[in-house]
């Protein structure tokens, strides 16, 4: 049984338990070889020493872990990243005691950010990007070594803010040393809330160090752990629950993506974007699928700007212009020919109304009582052909309209963290313009890009094809949440 006190292959001894679960212990220690300085800080006595129990209810994946550790340990170094100073291995005692392996790192004086959110402190967008900074900053140097090397447990707790104020990364029990391979069998390890659904997998990237780097971010801003946060589409919600720069938003939402894809590839790329704010597509900022669309789109961290130019009259929109066309002037013809035969009638029956009051034929009047009726009724029905007829003009009209707006309009939608607006153009002038806040939106249909909110709904395309919608309402979607 350790106890603090006890003096470990005659060089360590332990002072404070850190940490311990059923057959790993972590110990406070004082190396004895080392004697204290004041005028070197960088030599401490204090080390931390990581004990491994060699039990029958050890795991074999917990020894597999431990050796990958400290062998990846003694090939780093990095300012950042506590030094490997010893490993070895206590045997059993005589007494019956269990057999030990250990790995001596160096103490760096400081606070968990785990300690600090359970201290109740509240980090500021200035705060998070610092640490953001200076954790990519580590996993550039681990991932660009060769082969590269994967944390796969950044969290709170693995993230120290030192007495220098710098961060380090400690804990890399569950490194890795090698990128995933096909057919390759990997100990699955990782924090829920914190590792990406590939780590799960057993196919851990570097991509997969970033979004749990994300996911630290979120809980800083938020102070409430990833698990516990609403998501939607497996994407954490966060974005109603901070008030900071809306680019840090979005570049902490592109790191933090469940979809590896959709994540920056690489630190270096996501220091570089953090700090330059710059385009969340790494294949350029105009992106054109899907084959032969004249859609432009471009993304970047601070907004997303959609253009769909002006299609021209093709051969089928000319054929229903014309047949509009015909439509409308068959239609004046016929109401002027029907007017033309309702104003001759009308003409005779005047005329002989004239005749009969002129000769006094009075008792001539009853066989004329219908056409008089007729008469009556005629103006009546002309009325309501010329309206109906009018109605229907002014739509074939509004439809041709519409054809050529369409044909010779080009639409344009933006949107970034406070308000999105649709503007529909003209020859370059702005005829009609609606906009909305973008915390708002609550859903993005591909049926013509409708745009939903709480009580509106606003709509984007016009003549575009499905797959068109479909592309565009996934980027919308994807970049919004």
């Amino acid at each position: 049984m350790l106890e603090s006190g006890h003096i470990i292959q005659e060089r360590y001894q332990l002072q404070e338990k850190l940490g311990q679960n059923a057959s790993r212990q972590t110990w406070l220690a004082v190396d004895l070889a080392i004697e204290p300085s004041q005028d070197n800080l960088l030599v401490a006595p204090l080390v931390i020493l990581k004990l491994l129990a060699f039990s029958p209810q050890m795991q074999w994946d917990e020894l597999k872990l431990f050796e990958r550790e400290a062998e990846v340990l003694k090939q780093l170094n990095h300012p950042r990243i506590p030094l490997c100073r010893d490993s070895f291995m206590i045997e059993q005692h005589k007494e019956g005691g269990l057999s030990w392996f250990g790995l001596v790192q160096d103490y760096i004086p400081g606070v968990s950010l785990r300690q600090l959110l359970a201290q109740g402190q509240c980090f500021t967008a200035a705060q998070v990007q610092s640490l953001a900074k200076g954790v990519l900053e580590i996993l550039i140097y681990l991932h660009e070594l060769s082969p590269p090397v994967l944390h796969r447990d950044i969290k709170p707790s693995n993230l120290i803010l030192g007495e220098d104020e710098q961060v380090y990364l400690i804990d890399f029990g569950a490194v890795q040393n090698r990128a995933a391979v096909e057919g390759a069998t990997f100990t699955v390890v990782g924090s829920t809330g914190y590792a990406p659904l590939e780590q799960f997998w057993g196919r851990a990237v570097p991509a997969s160090d970033l979004y749990a780097l994300g996911a630290t971010l979120i809980h800083l801003l938020t102070g409430t752990a990833p698990a516990d946060l609403p998501q939607r589409n497996l994407r954490i919600q966060f974005r109603d629950r901070v008030s900071i720069n809306p680019s840090l938003v979005r570049w902490i939402s592109a790191i933090a993506d469940p979809d590896l894809e959709q994540r920056f590839s690489s630190a270096r790329q996501a220091l570089e974007a953090l700090e330059t704010g710059e385009t969340l597509d790494t294949s350029g900022s105009i992106i054109s699928p899907p084959p032969r669309t004249q859609v432009q789109l471009r993304k970047s961290v601070n907004h997303l700007t959609i253009n769909i130019p002006q299609r021209g009259l093709k051969l089928g929109a000319i054929a229903r212009f014309g047949l509009k066309f015909i439509q409308a002037f068959s239609l004046l013809t016929f109401l002027l020919v029907y007017s033309l035969f309702v104003g001759v009638c009308c003409f005779e029956l005047w005329m002989d109304a004239i005749t009969l009051t002129h000769l006094q034929e009075w008792h001539n009047w009853i066989h004329y009582i219908p056409q008089f009726l007729s008469f009556l009724a005629i103006p009546i029905f002309l009325l309501w052909g010329w309206i109906s007829g009018c109605k229907l003009l002014l739509k074939i009209l509004e439809n041709v309209g519409t054809e050529l707006f369409t044909a010779f309009s080009n639409s344009c939608f933006y949107v970034d963290s406070n308000k999105f607006t649709i503007e529909r153009r003209l020859f370059g002038y702005c005829y009609h313009r609606l906009w909305g806040k973008t915390i708002k939106i609550k859903e993005i249909s591909s049926q013509g890009i409708t745009i939903k909110t709480n009580r509106k709904q606003y709509q984007l395309g016009h003549k575009l094809t499905q797959s068109e919608c479909d592309w565009l309402a996934q980027e919308i979607q994807e970049w919004l949440y």
